[in-house]
């Protein structure tokens, strides 16, 4: 998912994954997952079947742990803000982000096309011998549209021939 926030001298592009699911919707889906296995697991138990119950108590671990990655993950976020001088990059997921500073004047978007059409583009802003790749959680055709709002933002000498 693409925003951004018109303002005369500063320029914001915030670029964030698709997060279909909220906290609430994670727990209230994981609550029914468990349910829905501990209810035969326990009958299982009480017949006798006891393993069946540590089988399911490990599953529905397992699956904890998977959310827990993935609502973790989707709490990336990468903010481009654009200056008069500079461009400025923050990316990350909660306490741990990554800060970078461009010269606006000499900063360049880099594309890097894949060798297999299965891969995905991959945009790179590159100035003095530095580079920081941006928008690895967007579409491609969310890219297209990164490229050519960049582009208007950073000015005429800002993108460079594909790789």
């Amino acid at each position: 998912m693409l925003a951004v926030e018109p303002d005369a001298a500063t320029r914001r592009i915030v670029i964030v994954p698709n997060r279909s699911l909220s906290v609430m919707g994670l727990w209230g889906f994981y609550f029914s997952i468990v349910m829905v296995t501990l209810a035969p697991a326990m009958w299982f138990t009480l017949q006798g079947f006891w393993p069946v119950l540590a089988y399911a108590v490990v599953e529905l671990l397992l699956l904890g742990l998977c959310l827990y990655q993935c609502w973790r993950h989707g709490r990336y976020a990468e903010v481009i803000t654009v200056t008069g001088e500079r461009v400025i990059v923050d990316k990350g997921e909660g306490r741990r982000t990554q800060h970078q500073e461009f010269s606006r004047y000499w900063a360049q978007l880099v594309v890097k096309v894949p060798a297999t059409r299965l891969h995905p583009r991959q945009l790179f802003i590159r100035s003095h011998g530095r580079e920081c790749e941006i928008g690895r959680c967007l579409t491609e055709a969310d890219r297209e549209k990164f490229e050519r709002r960049f582009a208007q933002l950073i000015g005429p000498g800002g993108m460079a021939d594909p790789m």
